[in-house]
């Protein structure tokens, strides 16, 4: 059944304008809870907004046919009372294949319940909430700026687990950063052997964070760890995303490395697909080709909620013009996800790592 709701995805591959995104970020707010030391969002957190409501999202989610994956972020996602009505708008309107919320984790019972509510009212598509965890109880604590922040992650970690659907990953990722330098491999293990969520993704710090200290990094401190990653997937000890297990794997185990080659001075060998298979919708109904991004290209109010008129607009095209031209190249790994799973030559690559799993 997987690959069948897999082959929606053909028609995104390519190098081809499309309507509107594979895969969408929508900043439902920007209103957090956290405080993190390593955020590239902190100038944008909890200043005066009016977000999309519910009828705004569902017009924007009306102008648009079939989506692989719509991710809802923030800020912390949960602070909307109607988040749960706005991840079943973008099922209904556009049959997500796999809905995921990033969330600091601080509501454990909301979190839950709203699970196991998408769970029921979304029953075609895969679900994958991400927590952050950064170190054991008190570096985590620290980095995120509020006490008693892992006590309530690891709470609506457990929580999330006691729902036992095979159509919800739990993830978990681990932002490597100069605060948890010389730890991540404490980290690493104590999420796999003690917290035991589904899947763990390290992420390195991008951006420009509160504090610039952050992103001082040890690349081979990051290479053992990823390296223990790999091994850990081939042997079986993560299980990972309920759903196209061993692909996402293989992805994942291409991405990491590329990412920490493109930290140490590499490039992407592939032009990035921000822009033209992934997108972001901000709160206030700004659309961008990549978060990262300078400048927007539009706003979902100005065009009548019209996205795709939005996503193929004269300043969108020339945002693409400039990512390829300029090979735009970051660690920013939800994009660097999306250039590696969408472009045919990055494939063979995928394919060796698939095999050793």
């Amino acid at each position: 059944m997987d690959w069948l709701a897999a082959a929606r995805g053909l028609r995104f591959f390519g190098s081809g304008p499309l309507p509107h995104p594979a895969y969408l970020i929508f900043f439902v707010t920007s209103k957090c809870v956290g405080k993190c030391r390593h955020c590239f969002y902190w100038e944008s957190i909890n200043q005066p907004e009016s977000p999309l409501t519910l009828e705004e999202t569902d017009k924007v989610a009306a102008s648009m046919g079939k989506i692989w994956q719509v991710t809802f972020t923030g800020g912390e996602p949960f602070l909307r009372d109607d988040i749960v009505d706005l991840v079943e708008t973008f099922y209904r309107r556009n049959q997500v294949y796999h809905l995921g919320i990033a969330t600091s984790g601080w509501f454990p019972e909301r979190t839950a319940a709203a699970a196991e509510r998408i769970l029921k009212n979304c029953g075609r598509a895969n679900l994958t909430i991400g927590l952050p965890i950064e170190g054991p109880p008190d570096l985590n604590d620290d980095i995120r700026g509020v006490p008693g922040f892992y006590r309530r992650t690891t709470e609506t970690l457990a929580a999330l687990r006691g729902l036992r659907s095979p159509r919800l990953t739990t993830l978990v990722d681990i932002t490597a950063s100069g605060f948890n330098r010389g730890r991540l491999m404490e980290t690493y293990t104590h999420v796999r052997d003690e917290l035991k969520p589904d899947a763990i993704n390290v992420i390195l710090t991008r951006g420009v964070p509160r504090e610039p200290e952050a992103k001082t990094l040890d690349p081979a401190e990051v290479e053992a760890l990823l390296g223990m990653m790999a091994d850990d997937a081939r042997a079986g000890k993560v299980r990972g995303y309920g759903f196209l297990s061993k692909l996402l794997h293989a992805k994942d185990l291409v991405l990491r490395r590329m990412a920490l080659d493109i930290y140490r001075g590499g490039s992407c060998p592939y032009p990035c697909e921000a822009g033209r298979v992934a997108g972001v919708l901000m709160p206030e109904g700004d659309v961008y080709p990549c978060e990262l991004w300078a400048d927007k290209i539009g706003n979902v109010r100005e065009a009548d909620y019209n996205f795709p008129a939005v996503w193929n607009s004269p300043a969108a095209v020339k945002a693409r013009s400039e990512i390829v031209s300029s090979r735009c190249s970051c660690y920013h790994q939800c994009f660097l996800s999306n250039t590696i799973f969408w472009n045919p030559r990055a494939w063979p690559g995928m394919a060796r790592e698939w095999i050793k799993l």
